[in-house]
């Protein structure tokens, strides 16, 4: 999808927080969420080593090889060795500790560490792109550690370099959108969530962000990036479908040279 001029979202919906000092996440609140993604299910689950189509694509086009990249809250590192395998230089980074000890057994070749979303341990412009796959950003809680994250991002990455980043849809959350159909409780809960710009909805015990598109692009906008283009689920291209049965959308940013 090429470049699309959305409507303007008042600065105050896009940074809330923006004059204040940005808070980290509660540490009760975080080692929760760490420990949800520290049992064999969690294993289980993201054990699974193999690119989905819009990551294809936009690695593809976008990434060239020999580019150093960040693979930010890599996980088990799915993304992080695929990449490796096509010729990239690429560092993965979790806040999962038990992830990040898992995937240094599986992968001892890979460079792989602890990190937070909201503090990357790199100097300015140390990455030519910066990923982060599977919706990872929308775990950042609260939505200050996002912005910040978004934030840093910019600050890691070369002029004109890209981020590209995965982030639940939440138009998909309509009733008459097909998606979460197996969860008619759930959707039918959450649904009305889907006429707000964006809303934190509680999955499995933990808060993750959904967002529209026009939402999601202003506030990365905001952020110092330039919108690019984005892919729906399965490579989905018309208008409609992205935005109302995409459970999650791929969006391309490039920093602005200017930042």
């Amino acid at each position: 999808m090429t470049r699309k001029i959305f409507s303007s979202f008042p600065a105050d919906i896009l940074f809330e927080e923006r004059s204040v000092h940005l808070p980290g996440q509660n540490p009760s609140e975080l080692a929760e969420k760490l420990q949800c993604y520290s049992t064999p299910e969690s294993v289980d689950e993201y054990s699974v080593y193999r690119l989905y189509p819009e990551e294809t694509y936009l690695f593809t086009k976008y990434y060239k090889p020999g580019d150093r990249i960040l693979d930010h809250a890599c996980g088990l590192g799915r993304t992080t060795l695929r990449l490796h395998e096509m010729g990239f230089l690429v560092k993965g980074l979790d806040a999962s500790e038990f992830f990040v000890n898992i995937a240094k057994r599986r992968f001892p070749f890979l460079d792989l560490g602890v990190g937070s979303y909201d503090h990357i341990e790199a100097p300015d412009a140390a990455f030519a792109h910066v990923l982060i796959s599977f919706n990872g950003i929308d775990h950042a809680f609260p939505e200050p550690q996002r912005i910040t994250t978004l934030r840093e991002c910019a600050r890691v990455l070369k002029p004109g370099g890209t981020l590209i980043y995965s982030s639940h849809n939440i138009k998909s959350l309509h009733l008459f959108s097909p998606r979460h159909g197996r969860q008619p409780l759930w959707k039918l809960r959450n649904s009305p969530k889907a006429f707000k710009a964006r809303a934190y909805v509680l999955e499995e015990g933990v808060r993750t962000f959904y967002a529209s598109p026009e939402f999601v692009v202003h506030q990365t906008e905001s952020a110092g990036f330039l919108f690019l283009e984005m892919v729906g689920f399965r490579m989905s291209r018309h208008n409609w479908i992205t935005r109302y049965y995409s459970p999650y959308i791929y969006y391309a940013f490039s920093r602005h040279p200017n930042l």
